[in-house]
């Protein structure tokens, strides 16, 4: 008889097979993290208590701190990230050089992504 320990990990472990195997979508690891070269993300407040003081977080798919996303070098990325937040929001991707479009910097190349809103940033993980 199989636990149902076992059957979540082998049913894990078959989903992050067939995601690197088809390389569509991102595969969740054991440890919270994302990889692919294809990413689905939410941006969105959840509440936390650090300090014991009740606060809200940012949190990237419900988590706080957000997922770690694995890629292979020379991969062409695509990130879409949904913002659910009520205000404009984006990411900025530290350690990649980027074009300026894609590198998530507000007011300077970049609009932004607006409340209910999805952007697509799209680039090569050369880096």
């Amino acid at each position: 008889m199989v636990s149902r320990r076992q059957f979540v990990q082998g049913v894990s472990a078959g989903a992050l097979l067939l995601g690197r195997g088809a390389q569509t979508y991102a595969a969740a690891t054991p440890r919270g993290e994302l990889v692919g070269p294809h990413f689905d993300l939410t941006i969105d407040e959840l509440p936390v208590n650090f300090t014991g003081a009740p606060r809200r977080a940012v949190a990237v798919n419900g988590q706080v701190p957000a997922p770690t996303l694995r890629m292979r070098q020379g991969d062409e990325v695509t990130i879409r990230v949904t913002n659910r937040l009520r205000e404009q929001t984006s990411i900025h991707w530290h350690g990649f050089i980027l074009p300026a479009d894609m590198d998530g910097v507000p007011g300077l190349s970049f609009n932004g992504i607006a409340p209910g809103a999805t952007f697509t940033y799209r680039f090569y993980a050369d880096d």
